[in-house]
């Protein structure tokens, strides 16, 4: 069962990327505008921001609710607070300005207490060299996968091949100090990174990030270990994978935790177990329904086996569908369409979220943003 509980259309007014926190929807449009909706009443609130690049992704401090994140198409990341959203309240240099000319970011995270911000680049291919520190105009190139410390002169590019090979970057930042990365990693994806996510399920790994890439490799790294503890899982998804996420235990019977990523437009699900060797064939069943044609997000539903609540729509975007999955089986339990009437806007649905409500009686509270629309809706998962 679907039921639409609200929904509110804006025809001049395009989202391009969305967030959902607790009690709250952030949303940025083309318009160059931070939208904030009540999540229950979907009551808005608008505040002009005025960046000198197109955002690209939001995300909130988990155990720090107020604070949230924009990351633009340059690079640049920014802090704000919910409760003064007018004008950030940190701002990072463009992460362009430490890569090789033509770096784009599509991805951005923060990490739930708020300590450490990351974005994700486009693969780039560096030249070798050396920079003239007697020219200023001149991009620094600052050393790859070590901490940039206030001794280094970042004026050589640290890297064992032979500089042609194209790579993606991870970058770093201490919300405390935003003018320089912290970390600049190469060596985590050789494609261009699409979605990054901060592991919440525990105070102590607060520093651990799951990202995935166009090279269909879904790594976690702790982003405060030595280098050569860096790197911690890798999961082959075997295709391009443009969205990731951790599954969490819903309740203390749930002992494992998984991961899992997929490609929204090739509906193209897999999950990977965290914690368990034996739980790892359970985890791999879990499959995309047919007919889920673009998938918007994935949750955990409690059970003592692995499952998951996938939300979907069709190809023209413009409905809602609800999967359940499990090891034994993956179906579509309900469908509803976003519009009743036909709509002359641009109303594709590029993002949703779940809030469970009631766990145990499997009723869950789900957001959808459109291009043009926000959607409260409430469902039900059969037993």
């Amino acid at each position: 069962m679907l039921k639409s509980l609200r929904k509110r259309i804006f025809e001049n007014i395009t989202f391009t990327a969305a967030i959902s926190t607790p009690g709250s929807v952030l949303a940025y449009c083309l318009e160059d505008q931070l939208v904030f909706f009540d999540s229950h009443s979907l009551k808005k609130s608008s505040y002009r921001n005025e960046g000198s690049s197109r955002c690209a992704a939001l995300d909130f401090a988990r155990t720090s609710t107020n604070i949230f994140l924009s990351g633009d198409f340059d690079g640049t990341l920014r802090l704000w607070d919910l409760r003064n959203p007018r004008q950030p309240t940190s701002t990072s240099e463009a992460g362009r300005n430490f890569l090789p000319k033509g770096a784009t970011f599509n991805a951005a995270a923060i990490s739930p207490d708020a300590r450490l911000v990351c974005t994700g680049s486009c693969a780039v291919t560096r030249k070798r060299g050396r920079i003239d520190k007697t020219n200023k105009s001149k991009r620094p190139c600052k050393s790859l996968n070590e901490e940039i410390s206030g001794d280094r002169n970042g004026d050589v590019c640290d890297d064992d091949g032979d500089g042609t090979e194209p790579s993606a970057y991870l970058l770093c930042w201490d919300t405390r100090q935003m003018v320089r990365p912290l970390l600049m990693l190469n060596d985590v994806h050789s494609d261009d990174v699409n979605h990054l996510v901060f592991e919440t399920n525990s105070p102590s790994a607060s520093s651990r990030l799951l990202s995935c890439a166009d090279d269909g490799l879904v790594c976690l790294t702790d982003l405060s270990a030595p280098p050569e503890d860096r790197l911690i899982e890798v999961f082959n998804a075997e295709r391009q994978a443009n969205c990731c996420g951790f599954l969490n235990p819903v309740v203390s019977t749930d002992v494992s935790i998984g991961v899992y990523a997929f490609h929204n437009m090739r509906s193209h699900f897999t999950a990977w177990s965290l914690t368990s060797e034996e739980d790892y064939s359970q985890w791999q069943r879990l499959k995309t329904p047919p007919h889920a044609r673009y998938l918007l997000c994935a949750a955990r539903l409690p059970s003592h086996q692995p499952a998951v609540c996938l939300l979907s729509t069709s190809a023209v975007k413009r409905d809602l569908r609800l999967s359940l999955v499990n090891s034994e089986n993956a179906k579509i339990v309900a469908r509803r369409r976003l519009f009743k009437e036909e709509v002359k806007l641009d109303s594709d649905a590029f993002y949703a979220d779940v809030v469970c409500s009631s766990t145990m009686e499997g009723i869950l509270e789900i957001l959808v943003v459109t291009r043009h629309s926000i959607h409260r809706l409430l469902g039900k998962v059969p037993e």
